[in-house]
């Protein structure tokens, strides 16, 4: 009854995660973001999290091709989030935040203008 369609092939369809964390294509390790923060954080407490696009292998910032967003959550739980210009910022931001509740992960979205948004996630224990 007519053709399927998929989203596998269209990277502004979904959300992009690399197909083997372990064997990423340098399409992936350019638009994966890295996070770098505490495995584990007292409740209520601020710390730190930075969140690097490009860090694995450098991303264009160019005016016809760029990061444009970086958002964290926890969980659902929505964060904070980073706005990019081409050329004049680098999509790299660090957050400080503080989590009252439990949360199992620290999830990141990037959003490359001309490859999608890509996900990232931290495991990440709320003591």
């Amino acid at each position: 009854m007519g053709e399927e369609f998929s989203c596998k092939d269209d990277l502004f369809c979904g959300i992009n995660v690399p197909e083997d964390p372990s064997v990423m294509t340098d399409l992936e390790r350019k638009h994966v973001p890295v996070i770098t923060a505490p495995d584990s954080v007292r409740k209520g407490q601020c710390f730190e999290v930075t969140v690097e696009v490009g860090k694995l292998l450098a991303h264009p910032n160019e005016p016809g091709h760029s990061i444009q967003f970086i958002e964290l959550y926890a969980d659902r739980t929505y964060l904070a989030r980073a706005d990019f210009t081409a050329v004049k910022t680098c999509p790299k931001a660090t957050f400080s935040v503080a989590l009252d509740h439990v949360h199992k992960e620290l999830r990141v979205y990037a959003r490359c203008n001309l490859h999608g948004v890509w996900l990232a996630s931290k495991a990440l224990t709320v003591k």
